[in-house]
């Protein structure tokens, strides 16, 4: 039997994600190698965007679903 690898567990904390962007611009600018520097920055601008999505993920968590309609639709059938 083949056993998968675990998956990593994505933090949902805005926080976290808005000191790892702030680490890796300070990081950034220590890097002399221009190619490096731009994949650094990068890297900083896609944890400012999983920070945003974890003020979207939580806004969404927090928002009650209505199946109600959902239900609606599938009686007509």
């Amino acid at each position: 039997m083949i056993k998968s690898k675990p998956t990593a567990k994505l933090v949902w904390n805005k926080t976290y994600w808005l000191n790892r962007a702030e680490e890796a611009r300070a990081i950034a600018t220590e890097i002399r190698n221009p190619e490096c520097k731009r994949i650094m920055v990068e890297i900083a601008t896609s944890y400012d965007h999983l920070a945003r999505l974890t003020d979207d993920f939580q806004s969404a968590a927090m928002t009650p679903v209505s199946h109600q309609g959902a239900e609606a639709k599938l009686s007509k059938h």
